[in-house]
């Protein structure tokens, strides 16, 4: 049977879909950027504004660390370097992302079980 969710609840799920939806956005743009021999600045910038913008949701929603996470991505972008150097940091911190996600999806859950238990 499923489980009727508070407001708070579904407002913190609704945080990380609208992140996630987001940040697959940024991991595709990664990965673009990987598999073109040339034109790779393009997918840089897009990069940049992208995890800036999911930065910015992540803040919002109270996810400080993920936030941060998702800055250092674009502070990465912007960085020196080679761009395979960079593109292995990036693919790095796109995976690290996924998983906070999933982590703080399950804790939402979690909470909302052990609060409805009592």
């Amino acid at each position: 049977m499923a489980q009727k969710l508070s407001s708070k609840a579904m407002k913190k799920l609704d945080t990380l879909t609208e992140a996630k939806r987001k940040w697959d956005r940024v991991h595709s743009l990664v990965e673009m950027a990987a598999t073109q021999k040339t034109g790779q600045d393009m997918y840089l910038s897009q990069m940049r504004r992208a995890a800036e913008d999911v930065g910015r949701v992540f803040m919002n929603g109270g996810y400080g660390p993920l936030a941060g996470n998702a800055k250092d991505l674009a502070l990465l972008v912007k960085r020196g370097g080679s761009l395979q150097h960079k593109l292995r940091g990036m693919r790095e911190l796109v995976g690290i992302v996924f998983a906070a996600i999933e982590r703080a999806e399950k804790a939402v859950m979690d909470e909302e079980r052990a609060g409805t238990a009592d």
